[in-house]
């Protein structure tokens, strides 16, 4: 029961997170808050969203895009899909998942309903990203690499751990919402490139708030849910490593989360730093280009290698697409350059068939080297990882700008200000604080 123990000990016990952690949640606040506004109007969100309100029930939390309040179960469902829709939010590379989109939804609709305060959010919030993270590294490789999404595996741990936290549930109402959360917990890997992809992080949100209100109202699961003969561990070639929890409570994973900066797979991101340093470095354009190929670690030829991509969804999911479309000079932070249309232009077209992805299993994960060759006989090489430190300033820089980028200046700065806050504020619950800002004009 070594790992149950661990998890109830850290959920149940009072936080207060080191000043350089609290602000990287707060950062994280902004970013999920932000590509959650953005992704409201995506076909995924607007459809899971008016069948949610269809169904109805108890006005208790907000919902993005929505006038009427929700359950807290709808609200967290419609939510997570809505921040996973356009698939620009973090990437934790420890777990291979996305913490963010899986816990925050549960606990901000959670908070909405409870009337808790900005400060009970971000405690809760930090406690559930970090057990998400933590369950992914405890899962392993294998676990991710068999199939198996981590967020929205891991992901519904993470939010049932996050909810809770902040609905005071007792150790033993915790140890029953975490055995709980071991047969409602899925999400596999063939459904990324289409709208299933996002609702695993919906789906995940909504598990972390049922079996959270389950488990307070009595209900009783296994306390072997995660590492028992049968449990999740065992069934979903979890690697069962207990050091993933080693120096939990005091050392917090969760700050190192990769945020994106182009709004497609993170597996793609170290190969666009690279390809647009050459770009820079070079002032190089497609006609000057004679072959480019791209050495990525093996795990990610199954995950965004589509090879010829027909939709702005799957041109996400495409090394060679979208290598093309970084040296055509398409911007790849902007949501509106990923259509079907990007997919069939001619220059663009041309230039992905001279595109070659390869693998290296030596180089780490997070790690891209892309190779150039002109047609004046230059070989340019380079390579970018994402795993390099960025300074807290360049992350809030980077953040902000794609907040603004994203929903405007002036909503941007509003979500600064609801990030900030630790109290309740008469005026709002925490969700709608974080995303009612989406009417503003």
């Amino acid at each position: 029961m070594f790992v149950t123990d661990r998890l109830v000990d850290f959920i149940c016990a009072p936080t207060v997170a080191p000043p350089d952690v609290a602000k990287a949640v707060e950062l994280c606040l902004l970013d999920w808050a932000s590509v959650t506004i953005a992704g409201k109007n995506e076909p995924v969100s607007r459809l899971v969203r008016e069948k949610s309100a269809q169904e109805g029930g108890r006005e208790e939390a907000h919902v993005c895009g929505l006038d009427q309040r929700l359950p807290a179960r709808s609200a967290a469902l419609v939510n997570g899909v809505t921040s996973h829709a356009l698939d620009y939010d973090d990437t934790h590379f420890a777990s291979l998942g996305h913490p963010s989109v899986a816990v925050f939804p549960a606990v901000v609709a959670l908070a909405d309903r409870a009337g808790a305060s900005m400060g009970d959010v971000k405690a809760s919030a930090l406690i559930g990203a970090e057990i998400a993270i933590r369950m992914g590294v405890w899962l392993g490789r294998d676990h991710y690499r068999t199939g198996f999404h981590v967020t929205g595996t891991a992901g519904a741990f993470g939010a049932a751990a996050g909810a809770a936290h902040l609905l005071h549930l007792t150790e033993d109402q915790t140890r029953m919402a975490l055995g709980m959360t071991a047969s409602l917990a899925g999400g596999v890997k063939v459904q990324f490139g289409t709208m299933a992809k996002p609702m695993h992080a919906g789906l995940a949100a909504a598990t972390g708030v049922d079996a959270a209100l389950w488990a307070k109202s009595g209900l009783i699961a296994t306390d072997q849910g995660l590492e028992g003969p049968q449990g999740f561990a065992a069934t979903h070639h979890g690697a069962n490593d207990n050091k993933a929890f080693d120096g939990l409570g005091q050392r917090y994973l969760y700050p190192e989360v990769s945020h994106k900066f182009h709004a497609c797979c993170h597996g793609t991101h170290a190969m666009l730093e690279a390809l647009l340093a050459l770009r820079e470095a070079y002032a190089l354009c497609p006609d000057d280009v004679t072959s480019i190929e791209v050495i990525v670690h093996p795990q990610y030829l199954n995950i965004c290698n589509i090879s010829d991509p027909v939709t702005g969804l799957e041109a996400k999911f495409s090394y060679r697409q979208l290598a093309a479309m970084v040296l055509c000079g398409v911007p790849t932070d902007r949501l509106d350059s990923f259509t079907d249309a990007i997919c069939t232009n001619p220059d663009i077209a041309n230039l992905r068939s001279r595109v070659v992805v390869r693998a290296d299993p030596f180089l780490s994960e997070t790690n891209t080297r892309v190779e150039v060759k002109t047609t004046a006989g230059e070989h340019l090489n380079t390579d970018y990882d994402l795993a390099d430190p960025m300074s807290e300033p360049m992350r809030k820089t980077r953040l902000r700008d794609k907040s603004a980028a994203l929903v405007g200046q002036d909503r941007c700065m509003k979500l600064v200000a609801a990030t900030r806050r630790a109290s309740a504020n008469n005026a709002a619950s925490p969700g709608a604080e974080l995303l009612v800002v989406e009417a503003c004009d």
